[in-house]
């Protein structure tokens, strides 16, 4: 059930070929369960502050087992986790980090960053779908 190597490195090909569909260059980065990077790639010409960030969105997506656009609303001022901006943790809460739930189970995430959250959205759902695809696994 678990995301091996070769399913993430799979899930990053998918990535780039989105990466270079789009034209946004960016960073891509694949967490297990635990948020423990499995996978990261940075795609050429993708700005080195978007790699942390990349990272930073699977793990948020990971922790919270939802999207990181989800949460977005969530950390504004009334809303129920207002205040986690500010804590020393590398949450995330703006569209790129999608979960990857397989028969109802956290098994790790992916985030995105580089291009408009649009882009970063779109090249974490190609690379969620390609993850979601192994069922069975």
């Amino acid at each position: 059930m678990n995301i091996t190597v070769e399913q993430a490195t799979q899930a990053i090909a998918i990535g780039i070929a989105k990466i270079n569909d789009l034209k946004e260059p960016s960073c891509m980065a694949i967490v297990d369960e635990g948020g423990n990077l499995i996978a990261f790639m940075r795609s050429n010409s993708a700005t080195f502050g978007t790699a942390e960030v990349a990272i930073n969105k699977a793990y948020t997506a990971a922790a919270f087992r939802c999207s990181t656009a989800d949460l977005q609303a969530s950390v504004q001022p009334g809303g129920e986790i207002f205040g986690l901006m500010g804590q020393r943790q590398p949450f995330v809460c703006f569209g790129g980090g999608l979960p990857i739930l397989r028969n109802g189970r956290l098994v790790g995430a992916v985030g995105v960053s580089g291009g408009p959250v649009a882009a970063d959205e779109a090249i974490a759902l190609a690379m969620a779908d390609s993850l979601h695809s192994f069922q069975q696994t």
